[in-house]
């Protein structure tokens, strides 16, 4: 079926229910950004396949709305249907809420799957629609009652999470989760989010593409701990030692009727961003429970590594370095030798010679390997039969990352194969200014994502220019590689603390011509105290040559230039132990001091 044809399908059980509209979300019943094939409805109606966006069908119009990373995939992806693109992240664009509001007549019915909705975006557009009488229809699944070959849930073997990766047992997260909510006043949580979950009970599988989780809820309270998921796949092992740490296993699904049937009185925080509708009324109806709205502590926890996972992680990344260096080597060889390159080859050599590396789980993400234009698309990725060859001229782009027992990695770097313009390489040299900038910076305790965001981001200012997407987002510890509730954007109030992750990675993207990006993960780190509070600031934990010819002469100040040349001493030192002679050879020539 075509676009259209699928939203021809979805009015027609619109006209049989009486419903005026249909909400399609980007997510699944546990609020992720990243799930699995079994719930990508939106994609499939709308034939866009980017994975943040919001599909709405009207009776005589349909939408897609996206944040400033899609917009050119969203453009070209639904040019062949009727849709409109809506471009969310553009002051004067309305919310898809807004729009309904505007253009659906009073007491009209909307549709959707309340368990693709968190509590608190019900809420809003509850009071939003009362102002016309809307309602909301939250068994209106047609996305995916049309969807007639949709893929089943696929459960993979779950394991216990070993503490000499993660530094704390799952026996000890629930000790301290417990401190938190009798902080907050409260005798229970519901763990609605996968990442959450994953990382209280300390269990891990490969459910989803390229984040080691197992599909999961969860349930704590002052003398139970449970974990929903589906048991069969859950080893003897496994069992055992999630036992040992006081935790109980029941099938996923019995998390409704477990919190309907629960008999002890409690008060059962809540956050309502993290629990889907349909969850939220379960518990509505057991009077012994008491909902507190208040936010959900293991964000925050898991957010602060622990000197374990920031020592493994910086492991990981010394694995991740050797095979971008292995990669890159491959690739110049291929080039000079006149070989054939593809974007959709790169792919998959960076993801062998990842793979080659001990303790390989997965890629953390599918690898964005981006030549020329195809870079001014942030999430692009390659396909086999959809990708450009790369020829010695330009710039290509590797976005990619890997899973390993010890971390979990996100680097991306912008090379020139061939000649570049003047107007690229300045491009280039800004980007790079600005990670530097975020780099050296020392700021004050207490400074957050909203403040640190214009370090990187002012120096594409002065260009007039700017980048459609933040500065930076946390990555976890073998879990998603985006997470929470730290990121560098003007809209994060969350404060910077010793131990928290984030990635600098600031960027140029000029549609159909070109796209740069230099990308390392941070860590935070304390700094000094003195008369004027506790200053903090960043150690790299990403050690990849980052590339220097394309670099416009006196741009660079001397510091800049000062702070290049030392991190490639880094790199150098860290990596070239464990290359042979001619990867040896490569890394000495691209991690060469620059001077002024």
């Amino acid at each position: 079926m075509t676009t259209n044809e699928k939203i021809a399908r979805i009015r027609q059980l619109m006209a049989r229910d009486q419903v005026q509209a249909v909400i399609i979300p980007s997510g699944d019943p546990h609020m992720s950004e990243y799930f699995s094939e079994h719930w990508k409805t939106r994609r499939f109606v709308s034939g866009f396949t980017g994975s943040g966006g919001t599909y709405v069908i009207t009776e005589n119009a349909s939408g897609l709305w996206v944040d400033g990373r899609y917009y050119v995939q969203a453009e070209k992806q639904i040019a062949d249907s009727e849709a409109v693109l809506f471009r969310a992240s553009e002051p004067d664009c309305p919310t898809f809420s807004q729009y309904l509001l505007d253009n659906l007549a009073p007491n009209s019915v909307v549709g959707l799957n309340g368990k693709l909705f968190s509590l608190s975006m019900m809420e809003q557009m509850q009071q939003l629609f009362a102002q016309k009488g809307i309602t909301l229809n939250i068994q209106a699944d047609y996305g995916n009652d049309i969807w007639e070959d949709r893929p089943a849930e696929e459960y993979t073997p779950a394991y216990y999470f070993d503490e000499k990766y993660c530094g704390k047992s799952a026996a000890q997260k629930l000790s301290e989760v417990r401190d938190a909510l009798a902080k907050q006043g409260c005798d229970a949580l519901v763990v609605g989010r996968l990442d959450n979950s994953n990382w209280l009970f300390n269990v891990r599988a490969n459910d989803i593409p390229n984040s080691p989780i197992a599909i999961s809820y969860g349930f704590v309270s002052g003398d139970q701990a449970v974990l929903f998921t589906a048991l069969s796949r859950v080893s003897a092992q496994a069992a055992e030692q999630l036992a040992k740490n006081g935790v109980t296993l029941r099938e996923y699904e019995d998390i409704y009727p477990f919190l309907s049937s629960l008999q002890t009185d409690a008060h059962v925080l809540c956050d309502p961003d993290e629990v889907n509708y349909l969850l939220y009324n379960q518990m509505q109806n057991n009077s012994h429970l008491t909902l507190v709205k208040g936010v959900d502590p293991i964000p925050m926890m898991k957010a602060v590594k622990n000197e374990t996972e920031i020592a493994n992680t910086r492991l990981a990344y010394l694995k991740d370095g050797c095979a971008e260096a292995e990669f890159y080597g491959w690739l110049f060889e291929a080039l000079e030798k006149g070989e054939t390159v593809t974007e959709w080859k790169c792919s998959q050599k960076i993801a062998e010679f990842r793979a080659q590396q001990k303790h390989y789980v997965s890629e953390s993400f599918t690898a964005i390997i981006a030549y020329r234009e195809n870079a001014a698309m942030m999430h692009y990725a390659p396909l086999p039969q959809a990708c450009s060859t790369i020829e010695r001229e330009n710039m290509l782009l590797n976005d990619s990352g890997g899973q390993y027992l010890e971390g979990t990695t996100d680097t991306t770097r912008t090379f020139a194969v061939g000649p570049i313009t003047d107007e690229e390489r300045r491009d280039f040299t800004n980007a790079l200014k600005g990670v530097i900038a975020l780099s050296r910076q020392r700021f004050l305790a207490g400074s957050t994502g909203s403040d640190l965001d214009t370090i990187c981001r002012g120096q594409i200012w002065k260009e007039g220019l700017n980048y459609r997407c933040g500065t930076g987002h946390s990555v976890s510890f073998v879990g998603n590689v985006h997470e929470g509730p730290h990121a560098l954007n003007s809209r994060n109030t969350t404060r910077m603390r010793p131990g928290m992750v984030v990635t600098d990675e600031p960027g140029v993207y000029e549609t159909d011509l070109v796209g740069i990006r230099i990308e390392n993960e941070l860590v935070c780190v304390h700094k000094a105290d003195n008369q004027y509070g506790t200053f903090l600031g960043f150690e790299p934990l990403t050690f990849v040559p980052i590339a220097t010819s394309p670099i416009l002469p006196g741009v660079l100040d001397k510091d800049e230039i000062a702070w290049l040349n030392d991190y490639h001493r880094q790199v150098f030192a860290k990596l070239a132990p464990h290359l042979n002679d001619e990867e040896r050879s490569w890394l000495a020539e691209k991690c060469a001091a620059i001077g002024c």
